[in-house]
């Protein structure tokens, strides 16, 4: 399995990830916490996402040392546009943080058990 292959499967599990919060956000407590569940897996899909894109482009010309620069970057970017979205969605009327929390955190979570899964 090559890793653009990995990167697409992580993508997809976490999107399910997403949908399945926000619909036992919608069962359990209606729209308002559905959206905040929803908010809360986008803030943890956004910036993974960006990070796929951006560091999935090779550049045969560019040294090791470089690559992983360009990665530490790439995640220094990642977790501020995280941070970014957080304040964002806090700004939002109606938030609620529990399912916004927990969405998020199960996004995260799937992150980690595909990694461990991959390896």
């Amino acid at each position: 399995m090559g890793m653009f292959h990995a990167v697409r499967r992580l993508l997809q599990l976490q999107m399910l990830t997403i949908l399945l919060a926000f619909a036992l956000a919608w069962a359990v407590g209606g729209k308002s916490q559905a959206m905040s569940a929803l908010f809360g897996g986008l803030i943890g899909f956004l910036p993974n996402a960006f990070f796929a894109v951006v560091s999935g482009r090779r550049d045969p010309r560019k040294t090791a040392g470089q690559v992983i620069r360009a990665l530490y970057f790439g995640e220094t970017i990642k977790l501020l546009f995280t941070a970014l979205l957080f304040v964002i969605v806090f700004q939002l009327p109606g938030i609620f943080p529990l399912p916004l929390f927990a969405a998020f955190l199960a996004v995260t979570v799937m992150f980690w058990f595909a990694l461990l899964l991959h390896s």
